[in-house]
């Protein structure tokens, strides 16, 4: 019986109840050793009698040994792979070692998502059968990867019948962060249950001071199960008092009971200890070379401190473990290390963590071992702790140079599980161990990239262009790529000079494609105010660029595809940089590139921003945050922020909400960030008809020194500059924004640039210009919301001009895009308008579906909508199946509609 924990019992039965019925969740579980995390979850468990109940356990011994947990918690599962997707279950078949891990050269991938997608797959398969009850008991001792993947799948649970419970020790290293999941802190008991414990332990008529008891034990249920049987004058003893936590105080106890043990039981213990995953013939070879044997294990069963079942040991409580292992003298656990490295099979990984358990010292012998275990896990997709491998084995080497090597590989290892700060780490021990130039070209240049992921733009180009110099030392031919990456850094931080000491270098070094890094060099000073490059010449050498690599289509990395769509957006091709984008998003959901995901997305909602399909813009937006925050990327966040979800907040006069997202994306922004972040106050400020608020702000991003992308700020600036009565502080802005128009050849630009010349020329000369706006975007069609702005001010004149008929056509036009869009303040202008021509009749806009839908079930809808099967639309967007059924099911009502088919029709 459970005492005092009813509360936290009936919240777990409440989350079965619910997973039963589909709506799955998971919950993570924290408290001090021995509080009674392990009872609670054993009580749900015994309940949940109709499910199926899977349970892995965090051991510390298996902390480094690539998705151990996930392969104890999965096994049992083994007999759905063949349900699932082949792909999955030949990625799951290698994780779970069912299946031969690929040859050691076969290029490993980033796996995280994959092995995480195929994992949530077969649970989910599982629990269309029956619910599925997963126990994650001491997730804090849990090996990197399993870890990765587990809380992969803990976030997506939402619609499946099923429930994970992740238990965490409090105060204790390692720590298991989970954000996102709900958790449960277990505090000590209550008097009265803790009471009824002891009474319990005790009986009625044992005789023992109850009340210093009960103090000892602080509510902590294990306590008071275990210090009865502790000498009472043990108990009274300075150390039982206050002065250790009560952890110590357990681990004592049980260390004492261990010391009170034969020698060839603490062996035995000992050996238990130092490899919990070794089978039981194993246990019995090493114990019996050290002088032990399986029946001395009797006076540890007998008090209760070990238990067999199944096909291996396990300790009644990890802090047994730990007292087991640690209470024994060194020599004697090098001992035990000694012989399971003996014992085990050459061929077996976990012989190299034995033996560098047993190494006292460096040992090249140790170190080859291990990176080569590292190398199988690396296959796999195990990066986290191919990394931790590496690192160990660097540690054990006796070369520097080669310390130096297998630091850069655990580097890359990092870099590959998303671990910035780790990569920052190990560069500088790779710094302080070698100077060979070929391994800190490597280092550096993953170092500058993780550096960006930060948004640390300058000291990534410093860091690119030293990577630069390495290679070029080297003698390596990848001098240009490093070179190419700095130009575009000093491009984002809007600093021509730095791009164009890249390009010199790179001419100077006559690297092969030199040219490459001139054109993004001049491509860089034309869209800078300040430079005498003209944006017409930016304009052509981004073209040769963007041509330059299309023709390598097939070649191309998904991360150099996502700067071509930028590079698209730079030239105004936004047709092209729909498209860029949007393949861009599929190849590296295709290709497991996680890494390159954020950015696309980010790129994919400007395009869907600019095209006037601002709930799509959002749910990408949304989806790139969420993505960035699970590899760690803190830019993803900001720029999904920044470009995309506080713009489409302002030009909806959402007050409110546009600060808060501008606030958080400052918030997670590193101090020197170049994303203009609060660019979206400025339209606000305008949406809203605070036009001197709005060209002050929106002047600031258009002073001499302003990268490319404030551009599209430009006409914004023009109209609220005539409507505060300053034009002329636009006109310089302007003529900028002029050239760029025509050097991209762009319909819908120039359609922009003859509605500024009508505002900036007055009434009498307005109309002309205006109504060539209008006339270049009917030429092109794909810009709803600049059309209706342009539709506005065409209104307005052909009102004041008292040709009102034309001037409520306009205007109605304006407003019915202006209606769908959600867009109320410009909404509102219009309405005016309309009264002032005499119409105060309601405005009729065909309704936007997509508004009626949260982001998730948009992009459900618009993959289902193209034929899309629930099992692929969970491919892409990183769901279960059952989840895109489920997001459906919530869509169709909305729309209206009750089937795919009828999906189709809708021309979302």
């Amino acid at each position: 019986m459970l005492y005092g924990r009813e509360t936290e019992t009936a919240a777990l039965e409440g989350r079965l109840a619910a997973a039963r019925e589909g709506r799955g969740s998971a919950l993570v579980v924290r408290g001090e050793a021995g509080i009674g995390k392990s009872s609670l979850v054993a009580a749900a468990a015994e309940a949940a009698a109709d499910a199926t109940v899977l349970r892995c356990t965090g051991v510390e011994s298996e902390h480094a040994w690539s998705f151990a947990g996930l392969q104890a918690l999965l096994l049992p599962l083994a007999g759905h792979l063949e349900a699932i997707p082949e792909h999955h279950a030949c990625v799951l078949s290698r994780v779970l070692g069912l299946e031969a891990a690929p040859d050691k050269d076969a290029p490993p991938g980033d796996l995280r998502f994959t092995v995480g997608l195929a994992a949530l797959s077969l649970l989910t398969e599982a629990a269309g059968h029956r619910p599925v009850f997963c126990v994650v008991e001491d997730a804090h001792w849990l090996d990197p990867d399993s870890a990765d993947v587990l809380l992969f799948m803990a976030k997506r649970l939402a619609a499946e019948a099923a429930l994970m419970v992740f238990t965490v020790r409090e105060g204790y290293a390692p720590d298991f962060p989970t954000p996102g999941l709900d958790e449960l802190r277990l505090g000590p008991l209550d008097d009265e249950a803790a009471a009824s414990i002891l009474a319990d332990r005790l009986g009625p008529n044992a005789f023992a001071d109850r009340t210093q008891l009960l103090h000892s034990a602080e509510g902590n249920p294990l306590a008071l199960l275990e210090l009865p049987l502790v000498d009472s004058e043990v108990r009274l003893a300075s150390d039982w008092t206050g002065q250790r936590s009560t952890t110590g105080r357990l681990k004592q106890v049980f260390g004492d009971r261990i010391e009170r043990l034969p020698e060839p039981t603490r062996t035995l213990l000992l050996v238990i200890a130092a490899d919990d995953t070794a089978d039981t013939g194993l246990v019995v070879e090493v114990a019996g070379k050290l002088g032990a044997q399986l029946t001395d294990l009797a006076p540890a069963e007998a008090d209760d401190l070990v238990r067999f079942g199944g096909d291996r040991f396990t300790f009644g409580h990890p802090l047994i473990r730990t007292a087991a292992y640690q209470g024994a003298p060194l020599f004697r656990r090098i001992e035990a290390h000694r012989v399971y490295a003996e014992v085990i099979g050459a061929e077996d990984y976990r012989r190299a963590f034995h033996l560098s358990a047993a190494a006292t010292g460096p040992d090249e012998e140790v170190a080859a071992a291990l990176e080569a275990s590292a190398q199988c896990i690396g296959t796999c997709g195990g990066h986290g702790v191919e990394m931790t491998v590496l690192e160990r084995a660097a540690s054990f080497t006796p070369d520097p140079v080669e310390r130096g090597r297998r630091l850069l590989r655990a580097a890359e290892a990092a870099m590959s599980a998303g671990n910035g700060p780790k990569v920052k780490a190990l560069y500088g021990q790779v710094l302080r161990y070698t100077d060979d130039r070929a391994v800190l070209a490597r280092a550096t240049q993953i170092v500058a990239l993780v550096t960006a992921w930060d948004n640390d733009v300058r000291e990534s180009y410093r860091l690119y262009m030293e990577a630069a110099e390495h290679f070029q030392a080297a003698g390596n031919n990848s001098t240009g790529y490093p070179l190419f990456r700095a130009v575009e850094l000093a491009w984002q931080a809007g600093d021509f000079s730095r791009a164009e000491v890249a390009a010199e270098h790179a001419e100077r070094l006559g690297i092969e494609h030199a040219w490459l890094v001139r054109d993004l060099a001049s491509a860089t000073a034309g869209f800078n105010r300040s430079c005498t490059v003209t944006v017409g010449e930016a304009v052509a050498a981004l073209r040769r660029l963007i041509d330059v690599h299309k023709e390598h289509d097939d070649a191309m990395t998904p991360e150099n595809r996502g700067m071509v769509a930028w590079w698209q957006v730079l030239v105004g091709d936004i047709d092209g940089a729909e498209q860029t984008a949007s393949d861009t998003v599929r190849l590296a959901r295709q290709r497991g590139a996680a890494g390159a995901l954020p950015r696309a997305l980010v790129l994919n909602g400007i395009t869907e921003f600019r095209r006037g399909r601002w709930r799509d813009a959002e749910a990408l937006a949304e989806h790139a945050m969420d993505l960035s925050i699970e590899l760690g990327h803190r830019i993803g966040p900001v720029k999904a922020r920044a470009h995309v979800l506080a713009m489409t907040a302002a030009y909806r006069g959402e007050e409110e909400r546009t600060r808060a997202i501008v606030e958080a994306a400052e918030a997670d922004s590193p101090g020197d960030t170049v994303v203009a972040i609060d660019s979206p106050l400025a339209l606000l400020d305008f949406s809203l008809g605070r036009n001197e608020e709005a060209l002050d702000r929106l002047m600031s991003h258009l002073d001499s020194n302003a990268p490319g992308e404030a551009l599209t700020l430009v006409p914004v600036a023009v109209e609220a500059a005539v409507r505060a009565g300053e034009p002329e502080r636009v006109l310089g802005a302007f003529d900028w924004f002029t050239q760029w128009a025509e050097a991209s050849g762009q319909s819908h630009l120039m359609a922009q640039v003859e509605r500024c010349r009508g505002l900036l020329a007055g009434d009498q000369d307005a109309g002309e210009h205006l109504l060539r706006a209008a006339e270049l975007h009917k030429a092109d069609e794909g810009f709803p919301f600049e059309t209706a702005r342009t539709d506005l001010i065409l209104g307005e004149w052909l009102r004041r001009a008292r040709r009102v008929t034309e001037a409520k056509t306009r205007l109605r036009s304006a407003a019915a895009v202006f209606e769908r869009l959600g867009a109320e303040p410009w909404s509102e202008r219009v309405r005016r308008e309309l009264r002032a021509a005499g119409d105060a009749g309601p405005i009729e806009a065909a309704p936007d579906l997509a508004n009626k839908l949260t982001p998730q079930e948009l992009q459900v809808v618009r993959l289902a909508a193209v034929g899309l099967s629930n099992r692929e639309i969970g491919e892409q967007l990183f769901l279960s199946p059952r989840t895109a059924g489920y997001h459906l099911y919530k869509a169709y009502p909305k729309l209206g509609v009750a089937s795919r088919n009828e999906l189709a029709k809708l021309g979302l």
